[in-house]
């Protein structure tokens, strides 16, 4: 990350916008849950099937998934 990308962080908002002051483009997704060798886990994978040629996937403990709905 060069000086320019980090910016002044203390001139950064305490809440930052994730498009306008982060550049996060939002994706849908699907959450599939999985039962493998007797653990939970959940499949996170972008609804455009393009993007999991990219890696765009994650895998997690279906106890690290949390509604954000329910965080505000």
């Amino acid at each position: 990350m060069t000086g320019d990308q980090r910016g002044d962080w203390r001139h950064a908002p305490e809440d930052p916008d994730p498009a306008e002051d982060l550049g996060y483009e939002a994706v849908e997704l699907d959450m599939i849950g999985t039962d493998a060798d007797g653990e939970n886990r959940v499949l996170v994978l972008p609804t455009d099937e393009e993007m999991l040629a990219d890696d765009a996937f994650v895998i997690v403990d279906e106890a690290s998934v949390e509604e954000l709905s329910a965080k505000r």
